[in-house]
């Protein structure tokens, strides 16, 4: 255990006067991780007229703040590993998604949020739901590795909801999976569910929240609105409804239990710290106009990486507030280990996130970065990596990196999309000195080493 207490005598010196600086009690901490959803796709965002109806996560935003420029990595493993250990991809390894067949798994000896809550000062139950998706059932811990990464119970599915090839759809004798047919998990143990799995995944939330001593840290990943693209239980749509139907019927069902689950919190809500998210963009089979499916999920464009943020509860200050302020899903560990009152150099690794605890209660704030990075690299595991993709913003401009060395150049000012690149030779002078930055960030970040 990386910095289990031997007492509490011997732990006061380290911890006194870092109780929670926002309740007498350490706060529950809830995060919600949507799958595949842009900004485009949640209402409050205000990008697209026809996005889907979500009156429950537009409430949270106007009970919270709401970050415009938030940023993930643009595929589904790498953003949960940086969100559960604060590090980026290119430290733990996890730059591609897992495989159904892969053998690279997010290592042991990363210190996830959740040892880091459980093991520290104030004694955190832990609870994992949902999409899994840092192992695989052909990695070494395969099933097992939810608890064998700090979680006191998991309840959910490995991977997405369906298989990734023929040959695994051979060995389940033709089974259909899907939302209403797929292989779920509870503590190691693979069971047959066929409850939709929205559903399920909000009463394995409500119930761990009912169960768990207080505090608490449930994390709960929605397998929604990643494919396949189906009408949930009760839709009025028909069998010709479109894919981007069905997708936003997706997410407006999310949206419900999302709902639900925050109605089940009862007296606990206003001492719980709510955190929904997403884990990178749409996917292309359902961008609609203006956006283009080339620079949306899986690319580092803001369609793949620009995604929502909204935090509300213990630690807002001013609410139903909106921020320009940079963050990265890295920054979620640190900002979680400020409110609760830890300090996030406790968890004894390096960690690329930096609080954004300021900006809840100041949503004018810059924040404390100048610059948010994001990247992609495959195949997962330790360098040297045969594909390197990425980018690093301030707080208007874009700079992006190629697999071949190649840099392009945006002007994001008043955009929700990236706009045409622009080449260095046609730019101002600020301009090239800004370029000359986002270029010194990229080399910086590119020196952080793999592993500790």
């Amino acid at each position: 255990m990386f910095w289990l207490l031997a007492s509490q005598a011997q732990a006061a010196p380290l911890y006194t006067n870092v109780v929670s600086e926002l309740t007498s009690t350490s706060p529950n901490v809830l995060v919600i991780l949507a799958d595949d959803i842009g900004t485009d796709n949640i209402r409050v965002y205000g990008e697209a007229d026809d996005a889907p109806r979500t009156p429950n996560i537009d409430a949270l935003a106007a009970q919270g703040v709401r970050f415009r420029n938030a940023y993930a990595n643009p595929v589904c493993s790498p953003t949960r590993a940086a969100l559960l250990t604060g590090r980026y991809a290119r430290r733990t390894g996890l730059g591609a998604i897992v495989g159904w067949t892969d053998t690279t798994e997010l290592a042991l000896d990363e210190v996830t949020l959740a040892e880091f809550l459980d093991e520290g000062p104030f004694d955190y139950s832990t609870a994992a739901v949902g999409k899994w998706h840092l192992s695989g059932p052909q990695t070494p811990n395969a099933f097992d590795h939810p608890n064998l990464q700090g979680f006191d119970s998991f309840a959910g599915t490995i991977h997405n909801l369906y298989f990734e090839d023929e040959s695994q759809e051979e060995k389940r004798d033709g089974e259909p999976s899907d939302y209403f047919h797929y292989d779920r998990v509870v503590d190691g143990v693979l069971t047959r569910s066929d409850r939709y799995a929205t559903r399920q995944q909000t009463d394995d939330a409500l119930e761990a929240i009912r169960t768990l001593e207080e505090p608490w840290f449930v994390y709960l990943a929605y397998n929604a609105a990643h494919s396949p693209f189906q009408a949930p239980p009760g839709s009025e749509l028909g069998p010709r409804a479109s894919d981007v139907q069905r997708y936003d019927a997706t997410i407006e069902e999310m949206d419900t239990q999302i709902g639900r689950l925050l109605d089940g919190l009862e007296s606990k809500r206003q001492r719980t710290i709510v955190i929904f998210l997403a884990d990178n963009g749409t996917p292309k089979e359902v961008v609609t106009p203006p956006y283009l499916p080339k620079h949306a999920k899986a690319t580092l464009f803001e369609g793949g990486t620009n995604v929502p943020l909204i935090v509300a509860g213990p630690g807002v200050t001013q609410r139903g507030t909106t921020t320009d302020a940079l963050v990265h899903v890295v920054d979620v560990f640190p900002t979680i280990a400020r409110l609760v009152g830890i300090p996030p150099a406790a968890s004894g690794a390096p960690l690329d996130g930096v609080s954004f605890a300021d900006v809840l209660k100041d949503p004018t704030s810059a924040g404390k970065r100048d610059f948010v990075y994001t990247e992609r690299m495959q195949p997962s595991g330790p360098p040297p990596w045969n594909g390197q993709w990425q980018a690093v913003r301030d707080s208007r401009y874009k700079l992006m990196r190629g697999p071949e060395g190649d840099l392009a150049f945006f002007d994001l000012q008043g955009r929700f999309d990236d706009g045409p690149p622009r080449k260095r030779s046609e730019l101002t002078d600020d301009e090239k000195a800004r370029y000359d930055a986002l270029a010194d960030e990229l080399a910086r970040v590119s020196k952080i080493p793999y592993g500790r």
